[in-house]
């Protein structure tokens, strides 16, 4: 406190000191009844504050845990299924003889259930966790987009370069899945 608030403290204690030595003062109930309503304001206000700040922090454990999951249970499935060996193979045969080549992976259009439910939730994640979820997400549709039905992948099949493409892009996402589940491990 600098010495004018201090001053103008002592300042409202002379201005009130008479309102409490005084036995008979009508002001004593209206004081009061404002410092009742006070007490009382903050008694609701404080508790929904604190109420609200614990159910935003289970809302956001609890969707980046689904959401994490998912992408946990993505790179299984990528890793089971050797999707990445079978890219792999493609590009050393392409190398080799050149020419095109096809690639098809049936999936169904809800493959990302969770997160498809969870994105209009998505802003109460940590901001960091948020965007490389998004970017997963994104990352692993485009690759669904090339082989699936109607793919250019899958339809009219890819040189090398196209292939080599996929490949960037699914082992970025597959790095990203990765930080994202070693986060989850350490409790975000």
């Amino acid at each position: 406190m600098d010495s004018q608030q201090i001053a103008d403290f002592f300042q409202l204690a002379k201005i009130f000191k008479p309102l409490f030595e005084d036995k008979t003062n009508e002001w004593l109930p209206v004081i009061s009844a404002i410092g009742g309503a006070a007490v009382g304001a903050f008694a609701t206000i404080v508790p929904s504050y604190f109420l609200e700040k614990i159910k935003l922090r289970n809302e956001r454990k609890l969707t980046t845990s689904a959401l994490i999951s998912e992408i946990s249970a993505f790179l299984v499935i990528i890793e089971h299924r050797k999707y990445v060996h079978v890219l792999n193979d493609i590009i050393d045969d392409l190398k080799q003889s050149g020419g095109t080549h096809t690639l098809s992976v049936k999936t169904h259009d809800n493959y990302a259930r969770i997160y498809q439910s969870h994105v209009g939730r998505i802003g109460v994640l940590d901001l960091k966790v948020a965007r490389k979820v998004i970017e997963f997400h994104q990352l692993i549709d485009a690759v669904i987009q090339d082989v699936s039905d109607g793919g250019i992948l899958c339809d009219k099949g890819g040189g090398l370069a196209q292939f080599e493409e996929l490949k960037q892009i699914i082992d970025r996402a597959i790095f990203i899945g990765h930080e994202l589940v070693s986060k989850k491990k350490i409790g975000f």
